[in-house]
């Protein structure tokens, strides 16, 4: 985005910052061609004026000088001198007004470029994202050039909808470029890792240091059996296959029909006892709530409000019951909420709809622990409603065409590369 400050002869480049996408690999840096930001905000001088780009939201216009190279210039000039020119220039909001102060305190004033240790995931938000989007799988098929007629392969995988491909990139990254990413559906890409060496090696280490703490735990500890009777070359033998089969009646969905034919004397091995339920860091949650949790807007129809509708924020995570006690405890951790039950399945909801613990609590929280991919998208955009109805314009036809507008881009409406802003300000709780 290209544009000419009202008191300069030369162009800027506005990046708005966004600072989840950073975490998640550097693409906004690299889209706007970043090499580095070399001083914190608040070291940056200030110069130009403000832009409103919401009608709430307004920004403050930094620039530096030489931000604007003109591009038949930059056309006849050696690599070095683009890469040394093309500085960030970056938008801030009222800094004092935060509820998280300024993006300096966020990132405790650390430098983010496109390359290096800066752009990685945070471990504990992708031990939270796998913990609700990945799986431990091992596949037993029928392949004759195998001494006992069978094939074993351990698989580590995560699967996400197209728009969060770039998120997949990053966590291919986070685990040193391992592994490959395929198309797995008509929407659907999936991250892979099927080598038992590099699955031991990089995988197990990880998860061991960085544990998982619901369910999906047992599926780990079984997963990691199996890859220890794998390194020994069990899995060639007869006995070690058959334990191997145990191993994966006990791990997601059990075995196939095919698989209970071919094993009929199979006992399922018991699955661990997972009874650690407590959240270990507060980015295991943003990961986590990253995967399933999601950002709802309702409008529902009310006679007594003169614009005819009721404007309704719901922060919601949806979990299978057999993890009630980590739901239960998110109820103390937040300090808010509720739990319902799903009359139709096994599957409970962490549900908060209390538009003061929406904004005094759980804003505040994920302004702080960043959610990761596109969902990031669909939390600002509500983070957008929450201001229209902070500031009551959720009660005229303006407002209510506005939140219209806002929902209508959300979660299945939300485009592959979300935007974003950092700068919305709230106010102490109040209900509406």
């Amino acid at each position: 985005m290209w544009e000419k400050l009202p008191n300069s002869g030369e162009a800027l480049k506005l990046l708005v910052p966004n600072l989840e996408w950073k975490f998640g690999g550097g693409k906004s840096n690299a889209f706007y061609m970043v090499t580095s930001q070399k001083m914190s905000e608040n070291e940056m001088g200030y110069r130009g004026s403000k832009s409103i780009i919401f009608k709430s939201l307004i920004v403050k216009e930094q620039r530096v000088d030489g931000s604007y190279i003109n591009s038949n210039f930059l056309a006849s000039q050696p690599k070095t001198l683009i890469q040394n020119s093309m500085l960030r220039c970056t938008l801030t909001g009222f800094e004092r007004s935060y509820q998280v102060k300024a993006l300096s305190s966020i990132t405790n004033k650390r430098f983010y470029s496109s390359k290096g240790e800066n752009s990685k995931l945070n471990p504990w938000a992708v031990v939270g994202f796998i913990d609700a989007e990945g799986s431990f799988m091992v596949r037993v098929r029928k392949n004759s050039k195998y001494k006992t007629g069978w094939l074993v392969v351990a698989i580590f995988s995560v699967t996400v909808d197209k728009k969060d491909l770039f998120l997949l990139e990053s966590l291919k990254t986070f685990f040193g470029g391992l592994g490959s990413i395929k198309k797995s559906g008509n929407s659907t890409f999936s991250y892979r890792i099927e080598s038992s060496e590099q699955l031991t090696k990089i995988i197990l280490p990880f998860f061991d240091k960085y544990s998982l703490i619901t369910e999906k735990l047992g599926d780990y500890l079984l997963f990691k059996k199996v890859l220890e009777l794998m390194g020994t070359k069990e899995h060639l033998t007869q006995r070690g296959l058959e334990k191997i089969v145990s191993l994966k009646a006990s791990i997601n969905k059990g075995l196939s029909e095919e698989l209970q034919a071919a094993f009929p004397q199979c006992v399922p091995t018991p699955r661990p006892e997972i009874n650690n339920k407590l959240i270990p860091d507060p980015f295991w949650l943003a990961g986590f709530v990253s995967g399933d949790g999601s950002f709802k807007s309702i409008l529902k129809k009310s006679e007594s409000i003169k614009v005819g509708f009721q404007s309704i924020l719901v922060f919601q995570i949806t979990q299978h019951a057999r993890d009630v006690k980590l739901m239960e405890s998110l109820i103390s951790y937040l300090g808010c909420g509720f739990i319902e039950k799903d009359s139709r399945g096994p599957w409970l909801y962490y549900t908060v709809t209390n538009f003061s613990d929406i904004q005094g609590k759980i804003i505040p929280f994920f302004h702080q622990y960043k959610i990761i991919g596109s969902k990031y998208g669909d939390y600002m955009d509500w983070c957008k409603i929450a201001l229209i109805m902070q500031n009551k314009n959720h009660l005229t036809p303006e407002g209510l065409n506005e939140i219209r507008a806002l929902k209508g881009g959300m979660n299945k409406g939300r485009l592959p590369l979300p935007s974003s802003f950092d700068s919305l300000t709230f106010k102490k709780p109040e209900v509406v």
